[in-house]
């Protein structure tokens, strides 16, 4: 039994790997904001530290408690460059700060980044770890440096990162539009691309976070987590209509009528000051047509693997969006 120090619990994957570590038998310090939702940990006997990662003496004690640090904070959508440094960046730096003056003898860092750190895959074939850096957005350039953050680190505290792909599963709020609309008989395409992607479900993540925190082998290393076979779009959204027992109308869009639109939303969203869901940078995402990753290194370290294929995980998403009324 371990005492672990858990950012990021209050959100999708965090919760998630918050209860993995309860059901391992481990302690749990989560740190949260006074004004963070609960409602996802409220079942689980997990104690909080009530602060913020930029206020290193609002979590000085409970990190100097703890044996292992699982930072998964961090924000997938801002309205502008600053905002994503200001989200995953100085966070990640600010918590590498502390442990390292405070409590560097913590048994293990894990850092949470993303696949966009790297950016997509040049062909159908999985990139593994060793690829160069090349995010085509904010967020993964944000997600790069927060990784170069910890490379500065890495030769005095026993650091971990894990790179996950697109997330889905219950409590997301991200993915889930896609549900709504096949749920409403639409599926939206820009442009001719049907990108081959990797996946995995948010279960499968946490399990994965958890085992590369507590192995040996993963000492000052990186891993992709994800489902071992990748999934055409049009797959993805063919399994979620028969699991839905919807037929839907595929209403394909114009690249350029698309990034037009892209533009316009977010000059509008930059006024309100809200972060924009449809941007350009997104745009130039959806016109890549592989995102492909290798989970091997993480299976010949610590044996991980995904139990829960998509056509499991999509039902198993699906049905709590049911359960909830979200659908």
């Amino acid at each position: 039994m371990a005492q672990v120090f858990l950012t990021g619990a209050t959100g999708f994957v965090g919760s998630f790997v918050a209860r993995e570590l309860i059901a391992r038998q481990h302690r749990v310090t989560c740190l949260i904001r006074s004004s963070s939702n609960r409602r996802w940990l409220n079942d689980l006997p997990v104690d909080y530290c009530m602060g913020s990662l930029m206020q290193t003496e609002t979590f000085l004690e409970a990190l100097k408690k703890s044996d292992y640090v699982l930072h998964v904070a961090g924000v997938t959508s801002a309205k502008n460059e600053q905002g994503y440094i200001e989200g995953n960046v100085r966070p990640t730096e600010s918590l590498l700060r502390a442990i390292d003056t405070y409590h560097p003898e913590i048994r293990r860092f894990l850092l949470v980044s993303s696949q966009a750190a790297v950016g997509p895959s040049p062909s159908e074939k999985p990139i593994d770890e060793s690829h160069p850096y090349q995010p085509l957005t904010d967020y993964g350039r944000s997600k790069m440096l927060s990784e170069k953050i910890a490379h500065g680190y890495i030769s005095r505290i026993p650091i971990t990162i894990v790179r996950p792909p697109a997330v889905y599963g219950p409590r997301d709020t991200g993915v889930y539009n896609f549900f709504k609309l096949i749920n409403r008989g639409l599926n939206l395409m820009v442009g001719k691309t049907d990108q081959l992607v990797s996946l995995v479900y948010v279960e499968d993540l946490a399990r994965g976070i958890v085992q590369a925190a507590f192995s040996p082998q993963s000492i000052g290393q990186t891993y992709f987590l994800c489902e071992e076979a990748p999934y055409y779009w049009s797959q993805v959204t063919q399994l979620t209509a028969q699991i839905l027992n919807r037929k839907y109308l595929t209403i394909k869009l114009p690249y350029s009528f698309t990034y037009t639109i892209a533009f316009i939303i977010e000059k509008l969203t930059a006024l309100s000051g809200s972060p924009s869901i449809l941007n350009r940078q997104k745009m130039n995402e959806l016109r890549q047509p592989f995102w492909v990753i290798s989970p091997q290194r993480a299976q010949s370290d610590f044996q991980y693997q995904t139990v829960f294929p998509l056509p499991v995980g999509l039902k198993k998403t699906i049905d709590w969006y049911k359960e909830q009324r979200w659908l």
